[in-house]
């Protein structure tokens, strides 16, 4: 069964609270992207102008060392959602994305987003809060990997 751009945007935590119609805005002007295996989203270091939704596929998020060994940062899937910390500060990316398998994106362009946010207040207020509660589950998972970390440098040291 097909699902609509506004159905794919509304799992995602970020738009879950939109209305349909709030959806329709946003999908407006979201690409659907098909990579195949081996294939770049982005480079490390690239200009960012767009985020990303992981229809289907995994893909792989890679940083480089400053001895330009790449370090595997995690492994997205189905479902997740990628590329939108230079929508908050304008940075540049910050590591490299790679289809493990054919995967099917959907393309969701900054410049768009910002206008339709810029516009409307409310719908605003929704994504920043959506976005602030995930950047929060982020940083305690991290707080606690880091502790664990820790605890294990401690016992095998």
């Amino acid at each position: 069964m097909q699902h609509t751009t506004e159905e794919i945007l509304h799992q995602i935590y970020l738009f879950s609270s939109f209305s349909m119609d709030e959806l329709a805005k946003i999908a407006e002007k979201t690409k659907y992207k098909v990579l195949e295996q081996g294939d770049a989203v982005y480079q490390e270091g690239n200009e960012a102008k767009a985020f990303y939704v992981v229809m289907y596929g995994t893909l792989k998020i890679l940083t480089s060392t400053e001895k330009g060994n790449d370090v595997n940062v995690t492994t997205i899937a189905t479902g997740d959602h990628f590329g939108e910390f230079p929508f908050l500060d304008q940075g540049k990316r910050a590591g490299t994305v790679e289809a493990m398998e054919r995967c099917e994106l959907l393309e969701i362009p900054f410049e768009h987003l910002q206008h339709i946010l810029d516009s409307d207040k409310e719908l605003a207020l929704k994504f920043y809060k959506g976005i602030t509660t995930y950047l929060v589950k982020r940083m305690r998972l991290l707080t606690h990997d880091l502790a664990y970390a820790r605890e294990l440098k401690k016992r095998y040291s």
